[in-house]
């Protein structure tokens, strides 16, 4: 396809997963069905604990650069938040895998990050330990001297001024708070910067970890965990999601910025479509099936029709009522017209990373585009699906040309991006 100036392409993954950090690790897994989640016992109150399934990532001494960001952050001043630190490689390993040199002192490189709780697990893990201890008999606890440096830590614009100090970048950066959908969300941010004319090169970033199972415990009381260890995407009888650790991030540049430097990209990014249901915090306004018109208005932004897509990476959750939402979506907007699409669901390899999960998705989806191969959706049995898309349950070698990335969120966000091999 002929590329205009502004087209947005994607030159560089990367991702720092509990499968595998990097993209050939990472692929490696993909193709071997690997998956690394196991129980942990996480604190949830004052001296509680629960056994949780966490796709965690291995110990810092096993993750290659790991060692350097957490060091990156206590000279900041910076708790150890593994999420950022994960985001800080991912960012790093982006850039490398993008071949993109760049003047740390003087560039308009600009950085959208996706968090869903900044620097929240060291808060919380820090508040249960003060108080585990014995009270001091002299006055209150030093709450403010204790957890002063750990609200900071916080705040989403630290976390946007910590990766800008680490990897030197000076343009347009903010983060974007959109729950589960907030990668996708973060992806058209920084699009649009490029589109617009506004910048030639952006970086997409999020991260997830977990030290506590506060926020897990609240999935688990709304029946939204996997109860048998399994996810399973659109299997009839799927019990819900684990959560993943990690991080991932992509490089997008204007597809002449990236031609003048004899870049190769991974896809260029043809559209995306939003929408906010406004309607429950935890359940998809089924009726209404906003997704549906987001997955339609993205064709019409790409210029495609459904009989044009090969591979579609919907969100994938694992509960049956957001499998059911898309499965429904999807069916009322692309059935009879999607003549070769398959289906296929990355997260039971690394687990759900939250706000991070699209993007890290968009590495796995584009990677499958440059091998031309899809890998297999884990745990789903071939005769229990409830999709009208095929779904991939055997890895398989096919042409993918064209790829459809969906995202929902609590809270009703809905996001559906479109890529094309360039």
């Amino acid at each position: 396809m002929n590329l205009d100036g502004n087209d947005v392409v994607v030159t560089g993954l990367g991702p720092v997963t509990s499968i595998g950090v990097g993209t050939e690790a990472l692929w490696s897994s993909l193709t071997a069905g690997h998956s690394t989640v196991a129980v942990r016992k996480l604190v949830v109150g004052i001296g509680q604990f629960v056994d949780t399934l966490v796709a965690s990532m291995p110990p810092v001494v096993e993750v290659p650069g790991l060692e350097a960001q957490l060091g990156f952050l206590q000279e900041q001043d910076c708790p150890p938040c593994r999420d950022l630190a994960y985001a800080l490689l991912a960012a790093e390993l982006a850039l490398a895998d993008a071949g993109l040199e760049y003047d740390r002192d003087a560039n308009t490189i600009g950085a959208v990050q996706a968090f869903e709780a900044p620097g929240m697990e060291q808060t919380v893990s820090r508040l249960l330990e003060m108080f585990a201890g014995p009270m001091p008999t002299d006055g209150p606890p030093p709450v403010y001297d204790l957890l002063a440096p750990s609200f900071y830590s916080s705040q989403a614009f630290f976390y946007v001024h910590v990766l800008g100090k680490a990897l030197g970048l000076h343009g347009f950066s903010t983060s974007v708070h959109n729950a589960c959908a907030s990668g996708a969300f973060a992806f058209e941010v920084a699009a649009q910067r490029i589109r617009s004319g506004q910048a030639d090169v952006m970086v997409v970033v999020g991260g997830e970890a977990f030290d506590t199972a506060v926020r897990l415990e609240w999935f688990r009381q709304l029946d939204l965990y996997a109860a048998d260890g399994r996810m399973c995407p659109f299997d009839d009888e799927s019990s819900g999601f684990y959560v993943g650790e990690g991080g991932a991030a992509l490089v997008l540049e204007s597809a002449a910025h990236a031609a003048n430097r004899g870049a190769t990209p991974y896809a260029s990014y043809r559209g995306g479509a939003f929408a906010h249901q406004a309607f429950k915090q935890t359940i998809p306004d089924v009726p209404a099936a906003r997704l549906s018109g987001v997955i339609a208005e993205s064709l019409g932004k790409a210029r495609l029709s459904p009989a044009d897509l090969d591979l579609i990476v919907p969100h994938g959750a694992s509960t049956a009522i957001s499998d059911g939402y898309e499965a429904a979506c999807l069916a009322r907007t692309l059935q009879g017209t999607c003549e070769r699409a398959v289906a296929t669901a990355f997260k039971p390899y690394v687990g759900h990373m939250l706000a991070a999960s699209g993007i890290v998705e968009v590495i796995c989806a584009l990677l499958a585009m440059k091998h031309q191969s899809v890998p297999a959706t884990l745990h789903t049995r071939p005769d229990h699906v409830k999709l009208a898309i095929p779904l991939v349950t055997t890895a398989t070698a096919r042409p993918i040309r064209t790829v459809l990335k969906l995202s929902t969120g609590f809270t009703g966000h809905d996001a559906a991006l479109v890529f094309s091999k360039p």
